[in-house]
């Protein structure tokens, strides 16, 4: 079955640019732009496997979040809205206006299978809540984010112990912090799961 894309924002061009990088990536996807007006009017139109907001300002993101389905996947593509994860009550992601056609389709099919995804990995935006996973309310720390994401390019202990300048030791503590936050009992388990949360990025 086609996933059913709706592009929404304040500018035309931008919502054609988007809809026609969607196009050159996948041709299997059902793309249709909306205006912002329609879309916060006609809830038959809000329904989507997945939205994508183009370029939207704080305002618009604002009136998105309270009035849309609180499951739509939101794709934020560029503007300067960053929803903080506490707001977010469905699969959300923040990407570059300028990310190529590939990031984006990927960006779109992982926010339909339930991902979270951002540029910025390793940033709190655009994650869903701890209490909302059914994992503890126990966030990761700064250092475990940056620990988590040297763990998910693959590198043991001791490799994440030199590129962040800390004692294996203590790159060992963290991983197993990580592995204890997740709910995970392996590294890989830990990285499906940090994808999931948006705690790591794609």
């Amino acid at each position: 079955m086609r996933l059913q894309v709706r592009i929404t924002g304040d500018q035309q061009w931008a919502l054609q640019g988007a809809a026609q990088a969607l196009q050159r990536a996948d041709g299997g996807l059902d793309i249709t732009s909306v205006a912002v007006d329609r879309l916060l009017t006609d809830a038959q139109t809000a329904q989507a496997d997945v939205l994508v907001v183009v370029e939207a300002t704080t305002d618009v993101a604002g009136l998105l979040i309270q009035r849309l389905p609180p499951a739509l996947p939101v794709l934020w593509l560029g503007g300067d809205a960053r929803p903080s994860r506490s707001r977010m009550r469905s699969p959300a992601g923040w990407i570059a206006a300028d990310a190529d056609d590939a990031r984006l389709a990927a960006a779109v099919h992982a926010l339909a299978a339930g991902l979270y995804v951002t540029d910025d990995a390793g940033s709190s935006e655009l994650s869903v809540p701890a209490a909302a996973s059914g994992l503890p309310n126990d966030p990761l720390t700064p250092r475990e984010l940056e620990v988590f994401e040297l763990l998910a390019k693959g590198l043991a202990n001791r490799d994440i112990a030199l590129a962040l300048g800390i004692s294996s030791h203590t790159a060992k503590f963290h991983v197993a912090q990580i592995l204890e936050k997740t709910g995970a009992a392996t590294r890989t388990e830990a990285v499906r799961q940090g994808l999931r949360l948006g705690w790591i990025g794609l």
